[in-house]
């Protein structure tokens, strides 16, 4: 079995009973990470339903992956648990906030599993997160979201199952193996809808580091924050970068501070004189050439005109990552959006597109793991000929009307607690 087709659970150390496996018989697991000191009758029984049990995976933190290996996986050990971030405030009232500075708003994988993706040429990518604190505190919605979340960015996260879970399971609990039974309905779904995985990235910006050293913190809290304000862009390797990487960009925002390599200063040359937009700081803008004041006036960069396109420069170094998305978002226009979500909340928006480009899709998940209590809704520019939602706690995907007006056309979204996707076929070729 070829690891891009495993499914994984992380087997508990508490199940030395080789009768628990019948818990997989209906549903898509086929891949077994036993712990150490397991029984060799687990591995014996697993072998004997077809279930895979491979060597220990060589986990390791996201900015320690060797991405020259030859590794046949990318496994990510320091991956969160989706869910709301709240930072408790010490005052008597027991109030709780969350920002996009300091305490995080959310907790989610999006951006590393956007980044991992990009730098692991073509190798499955697997992630992780270590156990929580309390696990007693865990919410069944949140295993729900951390597999949705996974097979969204193309991913897969290995089951782990909390111990009161585990015990709960192993004595046949009713409401244990209800949740059992619903989890494996919605990696069924999943694993249904792989063919998902082959879309490519649905975005106007273009993020472009090296996402190492000096550069490393930066460049992660910049992909790690536009995703928070649902501004979609696609990682760059600036050592990688062709020419079709900036193909139907808006924008391209240089992180790196150093001077900009000749190779990407030719291709970004050309970007910005046929029209797109630059942000970077001093050092790497002073390379490109041709550049001219502009009449435009921004409190944090000085713009330039340059061809048919701009270029901004930033008046310091960036120190606040939310700012500097905020700004990239405001600079390179919300026009540009190819999907915008409203009344979102805690729900993110990952977009992507079908290879021929006639269909795109949201994928959106909710970190809140309950219902919106306002109408959310998804608006495009491009004329739609068709809207269709799927959820996999649903039958069947369900038609959206389109409510369709000059300049723009809007969908409104059924309520959905964990993840739904929709999908919208265009009109016209994009």
């Amino acid at each position: 079995m070829s690891l891009s087709s495993s499914i994984p659970l992380e087997w508990p150390a508490s199940w030395r009973d080789p009768a628990l496996l019948k818990l997989l018989d209906d549903g898509p697991i086929n891949t077994l990470l036993l712990p150490a000191g397991a029984v060799p009758e687990i591995r014996a029984a697993a072998g004997s339903r077809k279930l895979e049990c491979p060597a220990p995976v060589a986990w390791c933190a996201l900015k320690e992956v060797d991405w020259r290996s030859g590794a046949g996986l990318v496994a990510i050990s320091d991956g969160v648990w989706p869910d709301l971030a709240l930072k408790s405030q010490s005052n008597s009232a027991g109030d709780v906030s969350g920002g996009p500075t300091g305490a995080p708003w959310l907790d989610a994988n999006g951006w590393a599993l956007q980044l991992a993706r990009c730098r692991a040429a073509g190798r499955p990518v697997w992630i992780k997160a270590p156990a929580p604190e309390n696990p007693a505190t865990m919410s069944f919605s949140t295993y729900l979201l951390a597999a949705c979340e996974a097979a969204a960015y193309g991913a897969r996260r290995p089951v782990w199952l909390a111990p009161q879970w585990a015990d709960g399971l192993a004595q046949a609990n009713a409401s244990a193996l209800a949740d059992w039974r619903r989890l494996m309905q919605t990696m069924r779904w999943l694993e249904e809808h792989r063919a998902w995985d082959a879309w490519s990235t649905l975005a106007r910006l273009a993020v472009v580091s090296d996402f190492s050293g000096a550069n490393e913190y930066n460049a992660s809290e910049v992909l790690n924050l536009s995703a928070r304000r649902n501004l979609a862009f696609v990682p760059v390797e600036k050592a990688k970068i062709t020419a079709a990487d900036l193909k139907s960009r808006r924008a391209v925002l240089y992180v790196d501070a150093g001077p900009m390599p000749a190779p990407v200063v030719a291709l970004v040359q050309k970007f910005v004189e046929t029209g797109g937009l630059l942000l970077s700081m001093k050092e790497p803008a002073a390379a490109i050439k041709g550049v001219r004041p502009s009449r435009e006036q921004h409190p944090r960069f000085t713009l330039f005109d340059c061809g048919k396109g701009r270029v901004a420069v930033s008046k310091a170094e960036w120190e606040d990552q939310y700012v500097l998305a905020q700004d990239t978002h405001l600079l390179m226009s919300r026009r540009h959006d190819a999907i915008r979500l409203f009344n979102g909340g805690s729900i993110t928006c990952y977009q992507t597109q079908s290879a021929d480009g006639r269909k795109w899709l949201a994928h959106l998940m909710n970190y809140a793991g309950r219902m919106a209590a306002h109408q959310v809704s998804l608006q495009t520019w491009q004329a739609i000929k068709s809207a269709r939602v799927y959820n996999p706690e649903k039958q069947a995907p369900v038609d959206l009307e389109i409510h369709r007006d000059p300049g723009q056309q809007e969908v409104y979204l059924p309520s959905f607690s964990v993840y739904c996707a929709v999908e919208l076929e265009l009109t016209n070729h994009a």
